[in-house]
């Protein structure tokens, strides 16, 4: 895609990203699609970091540029980080086996929000994964199957659940 196609999306992103926020701020998620009400969910859980404040304040006036983060040497996007609770929360209420992994992580001490984090660095991995498969060709089924082997192994395993959980952290360092 060329630059200034991705910086009208970026641009339309980050409106729709405001309507939503105004929506929040104003108490009216009601009001909003199912999606956007899981967005909104997921806003409401972070606004009180101070860059997620600023993505979504300020997220029509960017004018299509990134609101991008330095954290312990990686550059982070706080509402790449907002959209993925978002998409696991969606995750959660429609996928049996996403939402068995997060009542056995919940279940097994680890907080609602923590095991959000968990299961949206994995879905992060499916993302990158499936778009690599797709780059050479395929059909996405690998990263589809790992991704699942990896959510069944979280309701059996753990081991691997406390890994996970030392792994991705639950705080939200860096967003601050």
């Amino acid at each position: 895609m060329d630059e200034s196609k991705d910086t009208e999306l970026r641009r339309l992103t980050g409106r729709h990203s405001k309507l939503v926020y105004e929506a929040v701020k104003a108490g009216k998620v009601a009001e909003l699609s199912p999606e956007n009400q899981v967005l909104a969910r997921a806003m409401s859980e972070h606004m009180h970091l101070r860059h997620v404040h600023n993505a979504l304040e300020f997220a029509d006036l960017r004018e299509g540029e990134p609101y991008e983060i330095e954290v312990n040497g990686n550059v982070v996007s706080p509402m790449a980080h907002v959209t993925l609770h978002a998409a696991v929360k969606g995750q959660i209420a429609a996928d049996p086996p996403v939402r068995a992994a997060f009542e056995k992580m919940v279940a097994t001490g680890a907080s609602a929000h923590h095991a959000e984090h968990i299961l949206a660095a994995l879905f992060a991995e499916l993302y990158f994964d499936l778009t690599r498969e797709a780059e050479a060709g395929g059909d996405g089924e690998k990263a589809r199957a790992a991704y699942y082997r990896k959510i069944k192994k979280i309701t059996v395993d753990a081991v691997y659940r406390k890994k996970l959980k030392r792994q991705f952290p639950a705080d939200h360092l860096g967003f601050e």
